[in-house]
């Protein structure tokens, strides 16, 4: 697992203005660890 920091900012065609972003490994944490995300209504 890894932790990343994402802009959510887009230009005008849709694209995303800035790449993901790498912050730090997470070894004490496995997939299941995570809470799994919901689209929102």
């Amino acid at each position: 697992m890894v932790e990343v920091g994402l802009d959510v900012a887009r230009d005008a065609s849709g694209r995303w203005r800035h790449p993901p972003r790498w912050h730090r490994a997470r070894p004490d944490l496995s997939p299941a660890d995570v809470p799994h995300l919901t689209p929102p209504h």
